[in-house]
C-alpha cells in the first residue's frame, strides 16, 4: 500500500464512524420522543377518563360549566371529551366556554352559579384572562383541572378569586415511570404545615372513582378547622346586650356566640372600641363608612353589632344565618299624676258617673209619686231623696214601705246600689293608695297622632331615613318630626342629651329595643319616670356581616344554627338582661311596697266635707231666720 493511501483510508473510516454515530443518535432521539409522546397521550387519556368519572359520579346532580383555557386544548382531546360527557348515562346541562370577549356574559345566573352549578376550569398554564373576572365569577364549586404535568398549579390555587369559592379542588395531571393516574388536591387556606406555610394545595390522594364517588369526598370541607386563625372584629362596645365592656373584659350575646364558635372551630378574635369615624355603617356618597366600611374594605373580617338583614347590605356583604329578632323601641316620659283632690271621682269613668246621676234623678221622683199615689199620705220629695240616697252610702232604711209597688221598685235599686258601692269602694282603695296617671300612649298610631317629637342619636342607622320615606302615614309622621342628636365620640354625652330630651317631656326617643330598655333602667333619672311602648318598628333578623363571598361563612352558619336550636342564644340574652328583659317590669316598681296614707291621698274627702259645711251653714242661718 502506498504511503499516500493511508491518510485517505483513515479519513474514509472516520466519516463512516461519524455517519453511524449520527444515525444511532437520531434513532435514539426518535425512540425517546415516541416514548414521551406515548406517556403524554396516556396521561391525557387517564385525565380525560377521570373528568368523565367525576362528572358522572360526584357531580351527577350538578350543572357543569366547562371553562377551557387555550393552553389546554393542545394537550387534551376536547371533542372526544365532550362526546363522552354528552353520551353518558346521566345527561345533564353542560356548558362549554372558551375565553373571549364578554365570556362572563354567557355564565349561568348567580342563583345557579352559587347553587346547582359546578365549574370545571381546564388549563395548562396561568389563565391570565381570569384576572378580568368580576363579581360574576363567584361559583360555589370549582374543580381546577391542570392538564400540564410540568406546570405546578399551586400559584393558581392561591389566586384570591378562586379562594372565594367554598368548594375548591385541583385535579392535576401527573405521570412517572410507573403511574399516569391524576392527583387530587384541595385548598385549606386557614391551615398551615409544620413550617407555617398555608396549605393552599393539600394532597387528597390519587384519583380513584371509588374513593371520590361522593360530592363531599371530592370537595371536602376546606374549613373544618381555622387552625388558630385570629379574626379581627369591627365592633362598637356600646351595644348592650350584644357587645359591651364588662370591666376589663368584653361580653355580650354576640361575644358569647363568637367564643363558642371559636372553641369549636379553633380561632380567636380581636375587638375594637369603635370605628375610626365613630359610626356604625351607612352608604355615604356611594361608600360604606363606620364598622360596615371596615368590613367592606376587608380591613376587618366580621362585625357582630346590631345589624339587621336589609336590602342595601345584602348587595355588598355576606351575612350569617340569623340568631335573634328585635326591632326599634320607643320611650316616653310618664305623664304626671292627676290631681289628688279629684280622687273621689277616679273610681268611675265619666260615663258611669253620668249613669249613676241619671238613675238618682229618675228613681227619686218615681219613688215619690208611687208613695203618694198608693198610701195617700203626704210624703215629701225630700223623704224620697233621702231614702234613695241611703242605699248609696250603705245606710239602712228605718222601715220597709208596705206598698207593693214601692217594694218592687226598691228591691232592684238596693241590689244595684250594693254592686255600685262595693265596686266603688274597691276602686277607691286603689285610687287612694296608688297615684292615678292619665292614659298613656301604647301604640305607634297613638304616638304619631300625639304632639311628641322624635329623637335619636345619629350613629348611622337607617331608621331616620326609613321613617321619613315610609309609605305608612303614621311612620312618616314620626319621621317628619325627627330631631337627631349629634353622635359625640363619648357615647355618654350623646345618650345623656337624648335622655334629657325625653325627661323634658317633649320628645319620644328611639333606639334598639333591648339597648334602650337597659339604658333607661341604668339611669337614675329615667328608671322610675319613663316607660316604653310594647310595639316595635323595623323588627328584623340580626346577623353577623362579612365581606362579600366569604368562603368560610357556611361553617359559621352551621355553628350559629346549632346554638339557636339548642336555646343557648336566648339563654345568654336573658342572663345578660336579667329582670330588665321582662316586659312591664318598670310599671310594676313599688307596687308591692306598703306606705301610710298622707293628706294628699285624702284631699277629696276633706274637700267634699268642706263643701258640705259651706253649703249647710247658709241653710242653717236661713232656718234660724225663718223660725
Amino acid at each position: 500500500m502506498a504511503p499516500t493511501t493511508l491518510p485517505l483510508l483513515l479519513t474514509i473510516a472516520s466519516l463512516a464512524m461519524l455517519t453511524v454515530t449520527h444515525t444511532l443518535a437520531a434513532l435514539l432521539l426518535t425512540s425517546r420522543s415516541h416514548m414521551t409522546w406515548s406517556k403524554v397521550g396516556e396521561a391525557s387519556q387517564q385525565l380525560q377518563q377521570a373528568i368523565v368519572e367525576a362528572v358522572e359520579g360526584p357531580l351527577q346532580e350538578k350543572w357543569v360549566v366547562l371553562l377551557v383555557d387555550a393552553s389546554a386544548e393542545s394537550l387534551l382531546l376536547f371533542d372526544h371529551l365532550l362526546d363522552s360527557l354528552h353520551g353518558g348515562h346521566r345527561p345533564r346541562p353542560l356548558l362549554l366556554l372558551r375565553p373571549g370577549p364578554d365570556w362572563q356574559d354567557h355564565l349561568p345566573p348567580p342563583s345557579v352559579l352559587t347553587g346547582r352549578c359546578a365549574v370545571l376550569l381546564v388549563t395548562a398554564s396561568w389563565p391570565s384572562w381570569l384576572a378580568e373576572a368580576g363579581d360574576k365569577w363567584t361559583p360555589a364549586m370549582i374543580l381546577v383541572i391542570n392538564v400540564n404535568s410540568s406546570w405546578d398549579a399551586a400559584h393558581l390555587m392561591k389566586w384570591p378569586q378562586l379562594q372565594l369559592s367554598p368548594s375548591l379542588t385541583l385535579m392535576e395531571a401527573s405521570y412517572s415511570k410507573w403511574s399516569f393516574t391524576p392527583l387530587v388536591y384541595t385548598s385549606r387556606p386557614l391551615s398551615r404545615d409544620c413550617q407555617g406555610h398555608r396549605l393552599t394545595k393539600d394532597l387528597l390522594g390519587v384519583w380513584d372513582v371509588a374513593v371520590f364517588s361522593k360530592e363531599n369526598r371530592l370537595f371536602p370541607d376546606r374549613f373544618h378547622t381555622f387552625d388558630g386563625e385570629v379574626l379581627h372584629v369591627a365592633s362598637d362596645l356600646d351595644d348592650y346586650p350584644l357587645i359591651y365592656e364588662d370591666g376589663d373584659n368584653v361580653d355580650g350575646t354576640s361575644i358569647r356566640i363568637l367564643r363558642s364558635l371559636g372553641s369549636w372551630l379553633n380561632f380567636t378574635f380581636t375587638t375594637t372600641q369603635q370605628a375610626e369615624d365613630g359610626k356604625w355603617g351607612e352608604l355615604e356618597n356611594g361608600t360604606w363608612n363606620g364598622l360596615l366600611g371596615e368590613v367592606y374594605r376587608s380591613t376587618k373580617n366580621i362585625t357582630v353589632n346590631y345589624f339587621t338583614v336589609v336590602y342595601d347590605r345584602l348587595q355588598d356583604f355576606d351575612h350569617t344565618t340569623t340568631y335573634f329578632y328585635e326591632g326599634f323601641g320607643f320611650a316616653l316620659r310618664i305623664p304626671p299624676p292627676l290631681p289628688a283632690w279629684m280622687s273621689l271621682l277616679y273610681p268611675f269613668t265619666p260615663v258611669l258617673w253620668a249613669c249613676v246621676g241619671s238613675a238618682l234623678l229618675l228613681t227619686t221622683p218615681t219613688l215619690y209619686f208611687l208613695t203618694r199615689a198608693a198610701s195617700h199620705n203626704r210624703a215629701s220629695i225630700q223623704d224620697a231623696a233621702i231614702t234613695v240616697f241611703r242605699s248609696l252610702v250603705r245606710q239602712s232604711s228605718p222601715r220597709v214601705p208596705e206598698v207593693g209597688a214601692v217594694r218592687l221598685l226598691l228591691a232592684p235599686w238596693w241590689v244595684g246600689c250594693l254592686i255600685l258601692v262595693v265596686t266603688y269602694t274597691c276602686n277607691l282603695i286603689a285610687v287612694l293608695t296608688v297615684p292615678v296617671f292619665p292614659s298613656t300612649i301604647s301604640t305607634i298610631e297613638g304616638l304619631a297622632l300625639s304632639q311628641f317629637r322624635m329623637s335619636m342619636v345619629d350613629y348611622g342607622e337607617f331608621v331616620p331615613e326609613a321613617l321619613a320615606t315610609s309609605q305608612d302615614r303614621y311612620l312618616k309622621a314620626l319621621g317628619d318630626r325627627m330631631d337627631l342628636v349629634f353622635n359625640h365620640k363619648d357615647d355618654d354625652v350623646s345618650y345623656g342629651e337624648l335622655l334629657q330630651l325625653c325627661l323634658d317631656g317633649g320628645h319620644a326617643i328611639t333606639d334598639t329595643y333591648s339597648y334602650l330598655r337597659n339604658l333607661l333602667e341604668e339611669d337614675v333619672r329615667t328608671s322610675e319616670t319613663t316607660y316604653m311602648l310594647r310595639e316595635q318598628v323595623y323588627s328584623g333578623a340580626l346577623a353577623f356581616f362579612l365581606p362579600k363571598h366569604t368562603p368560610w361563612r357556611p361553617r359559621l352558619d352551621q355553628g350559629i344554627r346549632r346554638l339557636v336550636e339548642a336555646g343557648l342564644v336566648n339563654k345568654w340574652y336573658f342572663d345578660i338582661m336579667g329582670d330588665v328583659a321582662t316586659p312591664g317590669r318598670q310599671s310594676s316598681k313599688g307596687a308591692a311596697s306598703e306606705k301610710p296614707l298622707t293628706l294628699p291621698n285624702l284631699q277629696g274627702p276633706f274637700l267634699l266635707l268642706s263643701i258640705g259645711l259651706l253649703a249647710a251653714f247658709p241653710l242653717f242661718l236661713g232656718e234660724l231666720v225663718t223660725q
